[in-house]
């Protein structure tokens, strides 16, 4: 099934392609619905606000999202007590911080601290209904708020604090009436020179100079004539970045040329694949690179200003990251860089300047796709070929051109050519030359016969176990790393070869994994669980870097691969982080996953045209911004062929091309296309919750009295891109280093503190690492003295009893003595009765309860049980009041205590609730159930289940 789907999604790709959707303009869509908080997955407008919070109008209300979750904001009750009327058409916000949503039933002002909301009902001499349809609002610059609806045009009146009919706008009264085109609007959006533009359903659009009371109207004809709107019926209005207004029609997309006063219209053409996908657009929003993305009935359009084509977006079932719905109803690109898509099943959300990951993989069946997906080896030769090295099929050539695979048979008269196909490590020379380490030895893939070789001749250096690493040095000479033996040193002219050991030359260990010669001519070698060894130029014997628990030593003794960058910088992949060699100091610093690594295992380094380092780990890639000290992390939802990289499956193409892999494919990527995120996100706090104790927050001062037992803070980061990656660190400050929490974790729990000041340094990062500034909080932990009021009472009341003991003390004590012996008396079993008769009444008593269970009866009264033993209810009452001193109710409800211990007991019920259990034995309520067991047993159901199990 899962090769299916695969199929699937790479045909769809291709179509896609084939459609006019370009490889640079992918993108992976992630998704918001219902299952994660949003009050309907029909979603008609989107807002970011001046904290930077998204809010999302949905066809059943309000919700806010901060980056991890969605909260609702709930309308008023009045005129709002049905679901069906909570319809959130436009979203906007004052000067004031003050949000105004345009609803179905009129317009609501919400208080974004305190969520207090407040209903205007829009007034109307005729068609209420309509009148009170808002479709749009927006603010002006003069703070007032405008509201445009299925019967004209509304503004505030703040001195009055209710919205008029603004009478220079068609609309219906009892003296004049206006067509459905005419007074309908649709959209509302102000120009850079404070013009209102109105769109409607019907009459195109107006241009409305509040100050003058002008307006003028641009319309299509019945002729269509050219510069003309390319329909009357108006979706939406949009001034962008340059102040151009762009109109959303039923008919194609608008750009007014205000020079001209006319419109340069766009639609949809047949013949022509870059073209919009449909005339009938819904929705503008303009990103930070200047592009426009249009919301249409068939899917997104990217409408690239540069290139004057249109890129279409549409959902297709068996891609899971293609967008959820091609009937797109809004659209917002947020101030942090992602686009927001709200259509007909959700929100969908993207990055456009996102890293694109092509994962090839083996497909069953397909001759041309990857051999085997557990590579070992990778290397690309001048033609921008990539030669693949798997553990069990040999080795495969990637042509980057044509995008396809290729066996590269190993021929059979190569003695044991078996083992040559557990290929360990691939090299390329400086003539151009591929050889390959193996189990067996050295291939060299001879290019004129187009075939592979043993290398060197087997009578010159016979390998009697692998290679696990090959490099050619400055001189020409090759070293060969073979498994147990050390480095073989081979000089290809004299056909000879030297020997470097642990004995003669130093090594750590024979078994060597990773080699690589630096600018200078030393030679750097890892050996096996065994750290590093440094051959200077010229010399025999190696030096050693172990790690240790002195600062500056390497980080782990586990070395994946040594790096030469561009600056001459030595950066170290080991099993504790990346280490960058200090030559001065000859030591070595070490950056980890608390300085932002994606895994702290790093396998593969390669280095692109803008000096970054790219990291293959054990939890993901890297990108590292070495003189920022920024890391950009990528994880298989992004794209990767797993987490997990394998050293050695990593190289650069001579075009700049990627390629790094694992157990689970190849991935190629071009890095010149990635722009680190370097917009420095704000953090905001959401909520603060002290347990068992009070929180006041004041500004940045929280205060909680001492008898708390654990301090919550809700925290958000304000980027949008990605928000899963955004990351909160946080330290006290008695903290020595900063507490990193884990990705898409923004709630930080803070320990128990001793009454006293603290301070609270807290920061929040943007998908790519980037911190914001250090926020400082004090936290003031009071003593609560209300806590201690009793031991004021308790002296109070020792002393009263200390001046009256003596006066009272004598009378006090008979008293108490009376009372003693009454309360003695009352438990006797029987009052001046006969022992023996009562008895045998309780007798028959507790024998009817066990032998007819009347208990179970959830409604059984005192009257019910005495007629089912043909007593009278007095008889009933004396039998438990005097003989066994308890209530009706107690009486009964220790039965069925009783037998849902017995039933808890046996195995035979353990698919069976508690409450299915309760509700068999007589109890008429969770609630009654839980304190009436626990009155009995001092232990609630679940705990006297566990204690009873353990």
């Amino acid at each position: 099934m899962r090769g299916i789907k695969l199929i699937v999604t790479i045909c769809f790709q291709l179509i896609v392609v084939l459609e006019g959707f370009a490889a640079e303009k992918e993108f992976r869509f992630k998704k918001l619905n219902s299952s994660n908080g949003l009050n309907s997955n029909v979603v008609y407008s989107i807002f970011q606000d001046t904290n930077g919070f998204l809010w999302f109008g949905t066809k059943e209300g309000l919700n806010r999202y901060d980056g991890l979750n969605i909260t609702p904001y709930l309308l008023p009750d009045v005129p709002f007590s049905e679901s069906v009327d909570k319809r959130i058409n436009g979203i906007t916000q004052d000067k004031d911080g003050m949000l105004w949503i345009a609803t179905q039933l009129g317009v609501v002002s919400i208080n974004i601290d305190s969520a207090k909301a407040k209903y205007y009902a829009l007034p109307y001499e005729t068609k209420k209904s309509q009148s009170r349809y808002a479709n749009d609002i927006v603010v002006s610059e003069d703070n007032l708020v405008w509201v445009g609806t299925r019967n004209g045009l509304y503004h505030l009146n703040r001195t009055k604090d209710e919205f008029e009919i603004y009478k220079h706008f068609p609309f219906n009264s009892k003296i004049v009436s206006y067509s459905k085109g005419e007074r309908i609007i649709n959209n509302l959006c102000f120009d850079k020179d404070g013009r209102l533009w109105i769109g409607t359903a019907g009459n195109g659009v107006t241009i409305l100079d509040i100050s003058k009371n002008k307006k003028q109207i641009f319309k299509r004809s019945s002729k269509r004539k050219s510069g003309e709107l390319s329909s009357n019926f108006i979706e939406d209005i949009y001034k962008d970045r340059e102040n151009r207004m762009w109109i959303a029609s039923a008919s194609g997309l608008n750009l007014f040329d205000e020079s001209k006063e006319e419109f340069q219209v766009f639609r949809h053409k047949k013949d022509n694949k870059n073209s919009l996908s449909d005339n009938y657009v819904t929705g503008i929003a303009e990103d930070k690179s200047g592009n426009i993305w249009l919301g249409t009935k068939t899917g997104l359009n990217l409408y690239d200003t540069e290139q004057n084509r249109f890129y279409h977006y549409l959902h297709h079932p068996m891609v899971d990251e293609s967008i959820s719905s091609n009937n797109v109803l809004s659209v917002l690109a947020e101030k942090s860089g992602s686009v927001w898509i709200g259509s007909m099943q959700g929100l969908n959300h993207f990055v456009p300047d996102n890293l694109i990951f092509q994962l090839y993989q083996n497909t069953p069946g397909d001759e041309n796709s990857l051999v085997d997906n557990t590579l070992r080896a990778a290397i690309a030769d001048k033609e921008g070929n990539v030669w693949l090295g798997t553990m069990r099929h040999g080795i495969s050539l990637f042509n980057s051109k044509n995008k396809i695979f290729k066996q590269v048979e190993i021929g059979k008269q190569i003695k044991g050519w078996k083992k040559h196909k557990n290929v360990r490590t691939a090299y390329y020379d400086v003539k151009g030359n591929i050889l390959f380490g193996t189990d067996k030895g050295v291939l060299k893939y001879n290019t004129s016969k187009r075939e592979f070789e043993a290398y060197p001749s087997p009578k010159k250096l016979n390998f009697r176990k692998g290679v696990f690493e090959i490099l050619q040095d400055d001189e020409g000479n090759y070293w060969f790393a073979e498994l147990d033996k050390g480095i073989w040193k081979w000089n290809p002219n004299k056909k000879a070869s030297d020997l470097y050991n642990r004995e003669n030359n130093g090594l750590t260990n024979l078994n060597v994994k990773v080699m690589t010669q630096m600018k200078n001519g030393d030679i750097w070698a890892a050996c096996h669980m065994k750290g590093l060894c440094v051959l200077k130029k010229g010399e025999k014997n190696f030096k050693a870097y172990r790690s240790g628990k002195t600062s500056g030593t390497l980080s782990s003794d586990k070395v994946y691969a040594i790096f030469q960058d561009s600056k001459n910088r030595i950066w170290i992949a080991t099993g504790m982080g990346l280490n960058l060699y200090n030559d001065t100091t000859d030591s070595f610093q070490v950056f980890d996953e608390k300085n932002g690594l994606a895994g702290n295992v790093v396998l593969s380094i390669q280095e692109d045209e803008k000096g970054r380092l790219w990291l293959g780990t054990n939890r993901g890639m890297s990108c590292f911004n070495v003189e920022e000290r920024q890391f950009a992390n990528f994880y298989q939802e992004d794209g990767l062929q797993g987490n997990i990289f394998e050293y050695k499956v990593a190289c650069k193409a001579p075009d700049g091309l990627m390629y790094f892999g694992g157990n689970n494919g190849l991935n190629s990527f071009d890095p010149l296309k990635f722009e680190m995120n370097d917009l420095q996100p704000e953090l905001k706090l959401i909520s603060v919750k002290a347990e068992e104790s009070e929180a006041k927050i004041k500004g940045n001062e929280l205060q909680v009295y001492h008898t708390y037992t654990g301090l919550n803070l809700q925290l958000a980061s304000m980027s949008f891109c990605e928000p899963e990656k955004n990351r909160i660190q946080y330290k006290l400050e008695s903290d020595s280093i900063w507490k990193m929490m884990p990705m898409g974790s923004q709630k930080i729990s803070l320990p128990v503190l001793p009454v006293g000041t603290y301070k609270l340094d807290v920061m929040a990062s943007n998908n790519h690492m980037r911190w914001s500034e250090p926020v400082s909080m004090l936290i003031q932990v009071k003593r609560d003295w209300l806590e201690y009021i009793w031991i004021i009472y308790l002296l109070v009341i020792f002393v009263l009893i200390f001046v009256f003991a003596k006066l009272y003390l004598k009378k006090s004590t008979h008293k108490g003595r009376k009372k003693t012996k009454e309360k003695a008396d009352s438990k006797l079993p029987v009052k001046n009765g006969n022992t023996k008769i009562w008895n045998e009444e309780i007798d028959s008593l507790e024998n009817f309860m066990k032998d007819n269970t009347p208990y179970r009866d959830k409604r059984l009264t005192k009257a019910q049980l005495a007629g089912m033993m043909d007593w009278s209810e007095v008889q009933l009452s004396n039998v438990l009041r005097d003989g066994l001193q308890v209530s009706f109710n107690d009486f009964v409800n220790a039965y069925r205590v009783d037998e849902v211990k017995q039933k808890l007991k046996d195995p035979q019920n353990k698919d069976f609730t508690l409450l299915a259990i309760a509700e068999d034995c007589g109890f008429n309520s969770k609630t009654s159930f839980y304190r009436i067991f626990k009155k009995f047993t001092d232990l609630t159901p679940s705990e006297y289940l566990e204690q009873f199990n353990s």
